[in-house]
Order: structure tokens, then sequence, then C-alpha cells
């Protein structure tokens, strides 16, 4: 049997490309595998969101060039996209490149069987697919890629997915691409995500994390709506939590996700990328609906909730970007608290509006900015962190642990971290000295794969299962808990 490797950069919707990628594959008798050495195909999901990630996109590649010897590469995702020319000349090694949704031509080039797009075959005897540059090949992404979808193998734990409910996005603004290179929002119908949550479910997953470009404008092109959807997945049996991603507030209102919170397996949990606060900014940056992107919007929602975890993004060196709206802002992320704030640095983008702006900051600043941003933060985040000391929560546990994980995975310095400044109690040296295992898992203040975890001594638990946890330590990312006795 053949074997596929798959290696995903970027969001955690092109992860679920990678999945159905790998569905595809699977239909056709070839086996999704973790080791890269066991496989025979290899596939690398690219990123191309700004020049970073196209950076790292092309390091990776460069990475399995070199390490490939008779194995069949694949280079798909959002960087070949748009520079599918370029990658076949930077790197002949690569056997098949594509851009985003085009599984099913991946699939044949690979395994010679179907119809690849029209292409000459390459010296490897492989199809490449129909090449990408000077122009996008958007088409329609959505057109077949959902297919089989809830059959696919999942790259999270068993018992987490993400799912994506609709395509690209109908904002215009001043420094994204997305539009470009996914196309216009387009929505998938309620009753095609519901199946393949019920599917999901009936695999043993029980939370699911809903994202796409603009969770927020769902059903604005086809006449559906989030709440409807949302509230249709909460009736399915055996899910247990669903947490909403990529919310904008110039989109929806408080009013909005209250009904949305009010739905008894939505986590209190909202991720609201804001990029900045300046007003000046945010208007040359075409961000919609400024008057929401202010704290009193934010203060609606936590005052309603008081339990609510916000989540959100903040670009950092938009041309004209001047200290005195980083000061900006600042305030306002002392006056929001966010539980949890991710930064990127602005990269001007060809096509978008903002590469032809004056004014660019310098990287230097660029990067100062942001570490001050990221300070402010962090001492915001630790003290929510901490003022949940002594709470009982429901944690569903990702993974365990091995004495042995903690030394190579790093584990060891976060655990070091908890105790910093006190003494540790019993349990929590034990860990610190390797003694394991823990668990790793996430109450409903934790976005899998985004933010951090909650960690805490094994006993015999195992992924997937719930239990109850006391907070007892945090670090501006993390917590230490102890379960209680019983469990929910």
């Amino acid at each position: 049997m053949r074997k596929v490797f798959c290696a995903t950069l970027g969001c955690d919707k092109n992860l679920v490309d990678s999945e159905a990628l790998l569905g595809r594959f699977a239909i056709k008798g070839v086996q999704a595998v973790d080791d890269p050495e066991a496989a025979d195909i290899w596939v690398l999901n690219t990123c191309g969101f700004i020049e970073a990630a196209r950076s790292d996109s092309a390091e990776t590649l460069r990475s399995l060039c070199d390490a490939k010897g008779e194995r069949t590469l694949v280079v798909c995702g959002c960087w070949s996209q748009e520079h599918g020319d370029l990658i076949r000349e930077r790197f002949p090694a690569v056997d098949v490149v594509a851009g985003v949704g085009q599984f099913d031509e991946v699939v044949a080039a690979c395994t010679g069987t179907g119809s690849p797009a029209p292409s000459a075959p390459s010296g490897t005897g492989v199809f490449p697919l129909a090449g990408p540059a000077p122009q996008p090949i958007v088409g329609d992404p959505m057109a077949a890629p959902y297919v089989g979808i809830a059959e696919r193998p999942l790259l999270t734990p068993g018992h987490v997915a993400f799912v994506k409910i609709g395509e690209g996005c109908n904002f215009s603004c001043s420094f994204c691409r997305i539009p470009l290179i996914r196309g216009k929002q387009r929505s998938r119908p309620i009753a095609e995500i519901a199946g393949e949550v019920r599917r999901l479910a009936g695999r043993g997953v029980t939370e699911i994390q809903l994202v796409s470009q603009n969770t927020s404008d769902f059903g604005r092109d086809s006449g559906e709506n989030l709440h409807d959807l949302v509230k249709t997945l909460d009736g399915i049996d055996g899910l247990r939590r669903i947490r909403l991603f990529y919310l904008y507030s110039g989109v929806v209102t408080a009013d909005d996700l209250l009904r949305l919170l009010d739905l008894p397996k939505v986590v209190p949990y909202l991720d609201l990328p804001v990029q900045h606060a300046s007003p000046r900014l945010l208007k040359a940056m075409r961000r919609p609906g400024l008057s929401r992107t202010s704290p009193d919007f934010f203060a609606t929602l936590r005052r309603a909730r008081p339990e609510v975890v916000l989540r959100s993004t903040a670009l950092l060196g938009f041309p004209g970007e001047e200290d005195e709206d980083v000061a900006v802002l600042a305030d306002f992320l002392a006056e929001v608290e966010f539980d949890h704030l991710g930064t990127y640095r602005y990269s001007p983008e060809p096509g978008t509006s903002s590469a032809e702006l004056p004014d660019r900051v310098p990287e230097e600043v660029i990067l100062d900015r942001e570490a001050l941003i990221q300070g402010i933060q962090e001492e915001i985040a630790l003290e929510r962190m901490e003022g949940r000391l002594g709470q009982d929560h429901e944690i569903l546990v990702d993974r365990i642990l091995a004495p042995d994980d903690l030394a190579e995975e790093g584990w060891l310095d976060l655990l070091d971290g908890f105790e910093a400044g006190e003494e540790a109690d019993g349990a929590l040296r034990q860990a610190t000295h390797g003694a394991g295992p823990l668990a790793v898992g996430r109450s409903f203040h934790f976005g899998y794969d985004v933010d951090g975890n909650v960690i805490m001594p094994a006993g015999n638990l195992e992924p997937g299962r719930y239990v109850r946890g006391v907070f007892r330590k945090a670090t501006a990312t993390d917590v230490w808990a102890e379960e209680p006795a019983g469990e929910p």
C-alpha cells in the first residue's frame, strides 16, 4: 500500500484542507501516516498570507527537496496558488504543484488515477498541474473538496476537529490578499455542515471549532445565517463543545454574539480579530464597522457574560503608524483585557492597496512596537489567569505526556514557570523533576492549537476524557490544575 505524509503550514483552515486531501488519498487506497520516513508521497500544504509565511514555506520546501529521494513531492495551498511557476523554477525536485482545493487533481497526479489537469508530464512521469502564476487560479475551491470530508483523517486528536463552514471573504481590507487567493465568500449549506458534524460526532469528536475566513459573514451569500447553523449543530448528539473563531465585530452585534453564547454547547469563548484600535489606521486598513471596534462593544459582552473569554489579533507596522497610534492600541488593550492576543507584523502584499501607501514603518520600529504590545498583553493575560486560581472547571484531555516527553518537547521549562518565585506543591514539584506522566488538556478558556493548555497529573486519564480540575497555578498562557474528587 502506498503511503502519504502531509506537512501543513499556516492556519487551521489550511489544516482542514490537508485533512480533506488525505481523505481523497484514502479513497484511492493511499494511507496517511505521521512518519515522513514511512511515506512514499510527501505533501507540503503551504501558507502565502504574508512574506514571512512565504519564506517559511520556501524554507520548509527546500528541506523536503533535499531529503525526498525517490519520493513524489507535492506542493499545494495558498503559496502555490499564486506562485506555482516560481516554485517550479526554484525547486525543480518538486513533482506536483497545485493550488487550493485541487485535491482530486493531486491524487490523480500521484496515483495515476482519474484525469489530472491538462499539462505535459514532468521528467518524473508525474503530472504537474496547470501553472497558477502570474494570475491566481481561484476558480471555485468549494466545488469538490467537501465530498467525503466527514470521513477524512483528522490531524488533530480524535476528539476535536476543525470544521470549515465557508471559503473566501467579501471584505476588502487594504493589507490582506485572502480574497485574491481564496476568492469571495462562499458559505457551505447548513445541511451539509450538519451532516459532516454528525458523522464526526459518530467517530468520537466531542468538540468542534468552527472556522472560515469570516465566520460572522456566514450565510450572507446563501440566505442562511450563523445562528441557525450553530443552533442546528447544538442539537447534535455526542457533541459537547462548539467553539467559534474568526468573528468580526464590524459584522456582528453584541446581541448576535450573546444569542450564540446562549446555546448550551457553545463555550463562552469568542475570537474577534480587531487588528488595531486607532480609528485613523482602521480606516486606512478598510476595516468594517469601526464603531464596534471599541471598548464599549467588548464591555457589553463582559457585562452580560462575565466569564466570556475574548481572543483577538493585532497588526503592527501598518504604513503611517505612529507612536500615538500604538499608544491608542495599548490603552484599548488595557481597557478591554483580552484573554489571548496574537500579534503579527505588516507585510506589503502585491495586489493590495496598502502596498502602494507611503510612510513605511522601519522593520526595527515594528519589532519594538510588537514587543511593547506583547509585554502589555502578557501582564493582562497573567492577571486574568491568576484571577481564576481556585476555580473548578471541566477539562478535555488532549494528550498524555510520558516522562521522556517532558524534556524532549520543552515542557519542563513551562512547568518551571508555574513554580517561579514560590514553593511548588508536591505534585507540581514531582512533575517539574520529570516524574510524570502528565495530562495536557483545555478548559473552555483555551482553543485547540492556538492558545495555551491546562496541565495536570495524568493519573488514569486518557485523551478524549472530560475531567474536572481546580486551577492552582498560572502563567500568562497556561494553567496547572489538580483533579478533585469525582468528574463530570
